[in-house]
């Protein structure tokens, strides 16, 4: 009877079990309800052979209207088109869990871990996300027509404040009623809302906008946007401001396993979830001469290597709906960051240190691609 409760492979049925968490990571993801990512229905099969993506669009050249009349024929105009390239991001995410451990514990287990999946798959969008911003922001065009930094522009006037927001704001032109939403990390949200910058009576609901909205767009707080500490007295960060679509993406989850090592632990079940992730900001796609360093298998962290990334020809940095904006943030706002940024880069050595002396520091089995996480 004990093994009705605790195996794995009785509670999940896989392709239920797979369809909860899609269902529930579209619910959760707040980069996806604010409208920064955007579903690309356009992309093909991520299961289709090949190690990138074609991301196709329509480009009509810019014509001024021609003289009617009859003493000449009409002159013809055609609609361009081209593709960009994606990456193809691989990944999975595997859980264990001990007979005697659910047994014991009397947790909901199967709940418990498919609300722990739909995390995670969040948390790699979110990763993707800022490593995918911090690459293209890299690209020298880019930076030059999209970004700007207060710390070098305005240093004795470099915290967030309006002067920068409109600044930033100039870089989209006569675009710039087009933006939507602006993330930040939580040190920044702290600064706008000591100086009062947030909209008062925002039409959009609590729902969507839970931390309010700005200039009319939606905020979204992300603390996997970094503090810069190379001054701890004046730490800097980026927030980027986006319009509606301006990056888009695709996850396809191929599919769920649930499999049990009797001898293992006493008896242990395993639920397993693969999945293939790509993401582009708009305007930009990754150099055809891109190859992966383990090909073919790409890394979250190649989206931060801005030699990977190009406007495409036929796209201008015009077509690129997202601006960033560098500013400097109070210490006071920025200390829990800061101890978190350096409690992870002492894990991270941690871990570094781990692999290099052949040392297994984990429990149950690993799992690679955005996020790691065993024995939950």
């Amino acid at each position: 009877m004990p093994n009705s409760v605790t195996d794995l492979t009785k509670l999940i049925i896989p392709p239920v079990f797979t369809q909860w968490v899609i269902d529930h990571l579209d619910d959760t993801n707040n980069l996806i309800n604010s409208g920064i990512l955007t579903s690309n229905t356009q992309i093909g099969d991520l299961l289709a052979p090949g190690v990138t993506v074609q991301i196709p669009y329509i480009k009509a050249k810019k014509v001024l209207p021609d003289k009617w009349s009859d003493n000449v024929d009409k002159t013809s105009n055609s609609i361009g088109a081209g593709s960009m390239n994606g990456m193809k991001l691989y990944e999975t995410l595997t859980y264990s869990n001990t007979r005697l451990s659910a047994l014991i514990s009397g947790a909901p287990t199967a709940d418990a871990i498919g609300q722990a999946m739909t995390e995670d798959w969040t948390a790699g969008d979110e990763n993707a996300l800022i490593k995918l911003l911090q690459g293209v922001f890299a690209v020298p065009d880019i930076k030059e027509a999209k970004m700007i930094d207060m710390t070098d522009v305005s240093p004795t006037n470099s915290d967030f404040n309006s002067t920068g927001w409109l600044a930033a704001r100039t870089l989209m032109g006569d675009k710039a009623n087009q933006l939507t939403n602006i993330a930040v990390n939580s040190a920044t949200e702290a600064m706008m809302t000591e100086e009062d910058l947030k909209d008062h009576g925002s039409e959009v609901s609590s729902q969507v906008a839970p931390y309010g909205t700005f200039h009319g767009m939606v905020i979204t707080i992300d603390d996997q946007i970094p503090i810069d500490l190379s001054d701890p007295k004046k730490p800097k960060s980026t927030c980027y401001i986006f319009s509606s679509g301006a990056v888009s993406y695709k996850r396809q989850i191929v599919g769920t396993r649930t499999w049990n090592e009797e001898k293992e632990k006493g008896g242990t079940s395993y639920v397993s979830q693969d999945s293939v992730l790509t993401m582009n900001v708009q305007g930009t796609g990754v150099k055809s001469s891109f190859k992966p360093e383990d090909y073919p298998y790409a890394t979250v962290d190649e989206l931060t290597k801005p030699d990977n990334w190009e406007v495409p020809d036929g796209r201008s940095v015009r077509d690129i709906g997202v601006v960033a904006y560098t500013h400097t943030v109070d210490p006071v706002f920025a200390k829990g960051l800061i101890a978190a940024q350096k409690q992870q880069k002492a894990a991270d050595a941690g871990s570094s240190t781990d692999t290099k002396t052949g040392s297994n520091t984990g429990s149950g089995s690993s799992a690679s691609g955005s996020g790691s996480s065993t024995g939950k």
